[in-house]
């Protein structure tokens, strides 16, 4: 668990590889017997990295505190060590299963003991300490703004700056668990009966459902296409829900579920998915209408997902490997579609609740490179749009360097380009209302003028 965590928080390590993937790696079973009640040990494990993540900056800066250093933090990225994680996986289990605090402090020095020796003694005075002196030690870490929201000082403040109004709200909503989210393929089955079926099995989904602020206010809080989407708790399997396997629904969340409609589909259009990898959007498009779809993506990998989700749908669409970006032509000519769909690679921001290692692991420079391979991707798609075409630009960041800017900047300078109202989706703030649960993102619809 702790080499997990080590190797999800360092890109420069053997694996880049995001949480969930070290934890499919994962070996070592640390900490076992935590959760006696728990039958799914991986659920449990995914659980207890996950809520370490979420805690990150506090964790840190408790380590910090009671190791008596000069500062509460240093700066990010810090030299952290294997040993670090075993201590900050340890104090997040303590803060959310407090009355396990002596089981797991006594499993943790067993782990140090395997892992890092000379560290055990360490290990055991400092997570003690934690024990006897919690709230005291929480209430100063938090006085550093780090620990309390759980990102970096740099996140905040962007944060900060592009929502002064709402950026809390936002936070606290990204530092969630996000739920399980499906969306119902409506070409076999509809949601209530979708519903009665998982019922069966001793699932219960529930519909998401616009709250009344949204329809009194949809300027900041848009009505979301709902219709189509249920939820379950994040722990369940959904290859263990009826209708997985028949291609009855998929996981995709509520917010992402908005781009297909946002296209303003129609029964015949040519439409391409420019970065369609692992095919969600791409089949969502072909649920809603009877087009004529090219999902492009750039790598030969991801793109045998795609495949594999539209060969469980039963749709089809015409793949291809395309590098958007590489020196090759593109494999269509000039004004061959009705709508594109340019979901760019950016931070990835918006969706911290479902990979919480991401706010850590990101540098704020990136945030230039993102958006010149973003403005880079609309100069060589924008020539395939039809006159009156529309093209809708999408990422899963809530910084206007990788939405709002990029897409001012662009209609500046492309006078054919029209950006259409999207009021509440530029950008979609992260919610974690009771039925609205969605991560966050940047949607913009861009039409080309006719001559």
């Amino acid at each position: 668990m702790a080499q997990a965590l080590y190797a999800s928080l360092h890109p420069q390590a053997e694996s880049a590889a995001g949480l969930p993937e070290q934890l499919h790696r994962a070996r070592v079973q640390l900490m076992r017997g935590l959760s006696d009640e728990a039958a799914d040990s991986s659920r449990v494990l995914r659980e207890m990295a996950a809520g370490a993540l979420r805690r990150w900056g506090l964790v840190r800066a408790l380590q910090a505190l009671m190791s008596a250093r000069k500062t509460l933090v240093e700066p990010l990225p810090e030299a952290i060590t294997l040993g670090d994680c075993l201590i900050r996986l340890s104090l997040s289990w303590m803060i959310e299963q407090p009355q396990k605090a002596a089981m797991v402090v006594d499993q943790a020095v067993e782990c140090a003991k395997r892992i890092t020796p000379k560290s055990a003694s360490y290990t055991n005075a400092l997570l003690r300490r934690f024990a006897r002196e919690r709230e005291a030690l929480i209430q100063t870490a938090q006085q550093q703004q780090e620990a309390t929201w759980n990102v970096p000082a740099w996140w905040l403040a962007a944060m900060q700056e592009a929502y002064p109004h709402a950026w809390q709200r936002a936070l606290e909503a990204a530092n969630k668990p996000a739920p399980l989210s499906l969306r119902v393929n409506r070409r076999k089955i509809t949601p209530q009966a979708l519903r009665a079926l998982m019922a069966e099995q001793g699932f219960e989904a529930a519909a998401f459902e616009n709250p009344p602020e949204s329809i009194l206010n949809p300027e900041a809080s848009p009505l979301l296409h709902t219709a189509d989407a249920l939820y379950l708790p994040a722990s369940t399997d959904p290859k263990r829900l009826a209708g997985f396997a028949q291609g009855f629904f998929s996981v995709q969340d509520l917010g992402a579920q908005q781009a297909a409609w946002l296209l303003d589909l129609h029964d015949g259009m040519r439409v391409l998915d420019a970065c369609a990898a692992p095919g969600g959007k791409s089949g969502h498009i072909l649920e809603l209408a009877d087009c004529d779809l090219e999902a492009w993506d750039g790598s030969a990998r991801r793109l045998e997902r795609v495949a594999e989700n539209l060969k469980r749908l039963q749709l089809a669409a015409k793949l291809a490997c395309v590098d958007i970006l590489g020196a090759a032509k593109l494999p269509a000519p000039p004004e061959s579609f009705d709508r594109i769909l340019l979901d760019a690679p950016c931070s990835a921001s918006g969706i911290i609740g479902r990979h919480p290692e991401i706010r850590w692991r990101r540098q704020p420079q990136e945030l230039a490179l993102h958006q010149a391979q973003q403005r880079a991707m609309l100069g060589r798609l924008w020539p395939l749009l039809k006159p009156g075409g529309a093209l809708l630009f999408v990422t899963c960041s809530l910084f206007p360097q990788e939405g709002r800017d990029l897409i001012a900047d662009f209609v500046e300078q492309c006078r054919e380009a029209e950006q259409l109202p999207l009021a509440g989706f530029s950008a979609l703030l992260p919610s974690n209302h009771e039925s609205l649960r969605h991560d966050g993102f940047y949607y913009a619809s861009l039409r080309k003028r006719r001559n």
